[in-house]
């Protein structure tokens, strides 16, 4: 397969179409312009000491198409190395865009201990099972075994975000606008991506030409959500205090019983 360089995570499509690589550019130069536009305004808004994952995830795609046009020019769309390249900066995102997940869950769940000693177990155990089950039923073609492990992180991302609308909803946690869109537009993104790649698992050479153009026109809706999101600079978390134990209530409550009849002298 040949490979262009992608405007976000999606890095691979075949030059078959002109139409569709123009297109395709124009879509890049949004695209960048966008990434721009949202990193700027984290730093303008100091929303990177809120959100540093979200930070490091949108700096990331940034640097990612620059690196792969420099490796296409010295090595080509189809050599190994370039491949290699590609896919590790393609893994190296979608880890990181985990992380801006979790940092999420945590900032809506962290100011309520109990329920985020309880969710973060949740969390962690669901998306391993799913990096297991992925792993065990993942085609034992090596061709399509990152594409595997890609589906797989974009599953376990869209079940953490949907285990902490469970969450919000079950114990009526109150969730800040901005962390409401930026944890829909994340689970909207991963499980379009989810879609794609089961696409291009079965059509493999049919579709890859689509699957970057796909990816794309996605990306864009989502990074105007994200810009949207935090367009205001966001307050840090405040934890609650926390709740005094019931055996630990339990043992005052003789001694302020004993303690209000000795001053009423009874």
């Amino acid at each position: 397969m040949n490979y262009l360089p992608g405007s976000n995570e999606r890095v691979r499509m075949r030059p078959q179409m002109a139409e569709i690589a123009t297109f395709e550019r124009v879509l890049w130069r949004i695209i960048v312009f966008l990434k721009l536009t949202l990193f700027l305004l984290l730093i303008y808004r100091k929303n990177y000491r809120v959100y540093p994952c979200l930070f490091t995830y949108i700096l990331l795609t940034l640097l990612q198409s620059p690196v792969l046009f420099l490796c296409y020019r010295i090595w080509g769309f189809s050599s190994q190395m370039s491949i290699n390249i590609a896919w590790s900066t393609q893994g190296l995102v979608v880890d990181v865009r985990a992380l801006a997940v979790a940092e999420i869950c945590r900032r809506v769940l962290q100011r309520y201990r109990g329920i985020w000693a309880l969710a973060w177990r949740m969390l962690l155990a669901a998306a391993g099972l799913v990096l297991l089950y992925s792993w065990a039923v993942g085609k034992p073609r090596w061709q399509l075994a990152i594409l595997n492990a890609d589906r797989a992180f974009e599953l376990a991302i869209a079940l953490a975000i949907a285990i902490l609308f469970l969450f919000v909803r079950y114990y009526e946690i109150e969730m800040a606008p901005s962390e409401r869109l930026l944890a829909i537009s994340f689970f909207l993104f991963s499980c379009f991506s989810l879609l794609n790649d089961s696409i291009l698992e079965r059509w493999l050479y049919d579709y890859d030409v689509l699957w970057n153009l796909a990816g794309n026109l996605v990306f864009i809706p989502c990074l105007l959500l994200w810009i949207w999101a935090v367009r205001e600079t966001q307050p840090k978390t405040v934890l609650l205090p926390e709740m005094l134990r019931v055996p630990f209530i339990s043992s005052l409550l003789p001694r302020s019983t004993f303690t209000l009849k000795r001053s009423m002298n009874i």
